[in-house]
Formats: C-alpha cells, sequence, structure tokens
C-alpha cells in the first residue's frame, strides 16, 4: 500500500472521516502511516472513494497539516465544513480549503492578503473570530456568496462598499454604521446588524431597501422610522418595537 492510500486509510477509519462506504480491511495503526515523500497524487480510484464521505468530524482539530487540508478539500461535503478549532492557516492550506463550499473558520483572530483572496473563493464562509480586516481583504472575501464576520467590530465606507457585493452577511459585531454605509449596504438580499441600538432616519431609509433585514438589538425607534421599516419584506426586530411597526403595516 503506498503512502497515499495509508492516509486514506487514516483519514477514513482513524482520524476524521465518516460515512466513506469502503469494505476495505482496516490496517492497524503501524501500517497506516510511515514518513516519505508527499508529492504523490490522487490516483481516480482513491479520489472516488473520497467522494463517497459525506460527513466530516473536525471542529475538535486545532491544528492541521498542508496535506491534510489538500485531502479535506477533495471531500464532496453535505453542508458546512467546521474547522473552528483552527487558529492558523498556511497560505497552502487557504488555497486548499478554498475549494470547500461552506467553511467554518471561526478560530481564525487574522488572516493576510493572500489567505483572504483563496478563502474568498468558497461559497459559503464563516470568519466569525476576525476583530479586523483591511479593505484589500474586503474585498476578496466579497466574492462568497454567504459570508459572516461577527467579531468584526468597525468597517470602513470603502468596506462597506465591498460587502454590498454579497448577497447574505452577518455582521452583528457592529454597534454602529455610518450613513454611507447604510447606503452600500442596501444592495444586499440579507443583512444581520442585530447588534445596532439606534438608527438615523436616512440609515433606516437605506436599509429598508434590503429584503431581510435583523435589527433586533434597536431598544427604540421614532414613528417615521417605524413607518420606513414597515415597508421591509422580513424584518427581525424586538417585539416591542414589532408592535410598533406593525401599526404602520396596517395602513
Amino acid at each position: 500500500m503506498n503512502r497515499i492510500s495509508k492516509l486514506l486509510v487514516m483519514f477514513c477509519a482513524i482520524v476524521l472521516l465518516a460515512g466513506c462506504g469502503s469494505e476495505e480491511t482496516v490496517q492497524t495503526q503501524d501500517e497506516i502511516i510511515k514518513p516519505g515523500n508527499t508529492t504523490e497524487m490522487l490516483n481516480a480510484d482513491q479520489a472516488e472513494s473520497l467522494r463517497k464521505v459525506n460527513k466530516v468530524y473536525v471542529n475538535g482539530l486545532t491544528s492541521i497539516t498542508d496535506l491534510q487540508a489538500e485531502f479535506i478539500s477533495k471531500i464532496k461535503i453535505e453542508g458546512n465544513l467546521p474547522l473552528n478549532g483552527l487558529t492558523s492557516l498556511t497560505d497552502q492550506q487557504a488555497e486548499s480549503l478554498s475549494k470547500v463550499e461552506s467553511l467554518s473558520l471561526n478560530g481564525l483572530t487574522s488572516i493576510n492578503d493572500q489567505q483572504a483572496e483563496s478563502l474568498g473563493k468558497t461559497e459559503t464562509l464563516f470568519l466569525d473570530g476576525l476583530t479586523s480586516i483591511n479593505d484589500l481583504q474586503a474585498e476578496s472575501l466579497s466574492g462568497v456568496n454567504v459570508l459572516s464576520l461577527n467579531g468584526l467590530n468597525s468597517i470602513t465606507d470603502q468596506q462597506a462598499e465591498n460587502f454590498s457585493k454579497v448577497p447574505i452577511i452577518s455582521l452583528t459585531g457592529l454597534t454602529s454604521i455610518t450613513d454611507q454605509q447604510a447606503e452600500s449596504l442596501t444592495n444586499v438580499k440579507e443583512l444581520n446588524l442585530n447588534s445596532l441600538t439606534t438608527l438615523t432616519d436616512s440609515q433606516a431609509e437605506d436599509l429598508s431597501k434590503v429584503e431581510q433585514l435583523h435589527l433586533f438589538g434597536l431598544t427604540s425607534i421614532t414613528d417615521k422610522q417605524a413607518e420606513i421599516l414597515s415597508k421591509v419584506q422580513f424584518l427581525e426586530i424586538s417585539e416591542t418595537l414589532q408592535t410598533l411597526i406593525d401599526k404602520y403595516k396596517k395602513q
């Protein structure tokens, strides 16, 4: 058994995977993996075996190798792949994991520009551990369809403009936004700003154009803002404020 086959058995039977569907006899731990070169590639049969996997249990991992990231990226996973135990990534790992459709990396507290460019190729991405990003990284991440950056406590106007390209975005770490940012975010289909505590009339007007809007953190709104927000197709807001908004929906 070559090294790639041994690694495949290790992933399917020992470390990461469930539901491989293989009836191959499992080798002893001593047989599973030995040092060797890492230049081998998956052959067609090995790749097909990986495609049969639909569940991966890796959330407790605190580190992975570049080769393991490559293996994980070849699995056709149903739903989200949680790798929230990872606190750092190499550029190569980020590039490999960019092939995963839905990815959670909430343990990361920072990424570099190259990693942001790679991760921006995924369909769904959770990076709730990031407390700040630069404008270039925001531009790279704007390529995903669903983006969660709940650890950010502030964004620039340029970042808001970049995020306007993301259909679904969650920014629950923001307690305030500027009028310019609100105007930019009107292009988002679903927007989660559940930590905002106040809105200006201008912001309410702009955000009312969002199809699905989450503003559960608002503590008070004016009658004018209630009338404006009553236009939102789907609005999540506190029960107290919902009563005021419903008054205008009935008019």
